[in-house]
């Protein structure tokens, strides 16, 4: 496979965090439990739960990157959304979790290791900002974007780690410590629930986010020999390729006129809301005039004021 661009440059920075995550996660397991932090455990699992992410991340990059075949004629494109949906349930799980032994931890407070904690903490916060630095590129890619908000909560739960360690170091609080395992868990939380919720409206093919199908109609109306819109669909066929099919009422043209007015649609979808695929079938009226004014649902007639 040919990686361009950006995703050249995001396979690399996957590659590497692969890597680096699974060495990190390793560490703050380690000491975590000779330290007796529950915070650095859960960041441990923080850390652990970007390993598959990552791994899914690299796949679905490569995949998306595949041509179009006769089995999958629109591509590969919604590998990464897929991919988004299955991290993003797996990081529901690892929250649940944290909270769970957080509760535990303010039941039977244990002493932690605050030398230990900070000097980790501060090594996690340095790798995990560099691969929120080196994912930024890719934000507007779904997949690539549940990566970086993974990593950027990793790097925002480090902080949290090295302040709560220096807190605890000077305070002796010892519920210090679950309460940043809560803390970590609630970050990821923010960051998954608005992955999961665009990835189940890609996979349901629900209308793109910010599309309204009132504002689609009135841009194809605006088209001279547009008479009505009906029957409009459009979804998302990955992150960032949407399609739309709708049929459109002309006069009864010939074919080259109907062919331009065609062009005419495609042209102001694509500049106005950027979706690409457009299906669009013609049905043809022997009344010159306008047709009245009606306003429904999404699957009844736009038409001309």
């Amino acid at each position: 496979m040919h990686v361009h661009g950006h995703s050249r440059s995001a396979a690399w920075a996957l590659n590497l965090g692969l890597a680096l995550t699974f060495a990190l996660a390793a560490a703050e397991f380690v000491a975590g439990h000779f330290g007796h932090s529950l915070a650095l455990v859960s960041d441990g699992w923080h850390n652990l739960s970007d390993v598959p992410s990552l791994a899914l991340a690299w796949f679905a990059l490569r995949l998306e990157g595949r041509s179009p075949d006769p089995q999958r004629t629109y591509g590969y494109g919604r590998a990464g959304v897929l991919a988004a949906f299955v991290n993003a349930l797996f990081m529901l799980a690892v929250a649940a979790y944290l909270c769970f032994e957080g509760y535990q931890r303010i039941l039977r407070p244990e002493r932690v290791s605050t030398g230990l904690m900070l000097g980790v903490g501060l090594l996690a916060l340095v790798v995990n900002s560099a691969l929120s630095f080196a994912l930024s590129g890719g934000r507007s890619d779904l997949n690539l974007r549940a990566v970086f908000i993974h990593n950027l909560g990793d790097a925002l739960s480090n902080l949290g780690i090295v302040a709560g360690a220096w807190l605890i170091a000077r305070t002796g609080e010892r519920m210090i410590d679950p309460l940043l395992a809560f803390l970590i868990a609630g970050m990821i939380l923010w960051g998954t629930l608005g992955i999961l919720s665009d990835s189940v409206n890609i996979l349901l093919e629900s209308a793109p986010k910010g599309m309204r199908l009132p504002d689609l109609a009135t841009a194809m109306l605006a088209v001279p020999g547009v008479r009505e819109v009906h029957d409009m669909h459009v979804w998302s066929l990955g992150s960032k390729s949407h399609a739309l099919s709708c049929h459109v009422r002309i006069l009864d043209i010939s074919t080259s006129e109907a062919e331009l007015i065609a062009q005419r649609i495609r042209d102001a979808l694509k500049e106005e809301f950027g979706i690409e695929h457009t299906t669009i079938q013609f049905e043809h009226t022997h009344e010159p005039g306008d047709l009245h004014h009606r306003y429904y649902m999404p699957i009844a007639p736009f038409t001309k004021k």
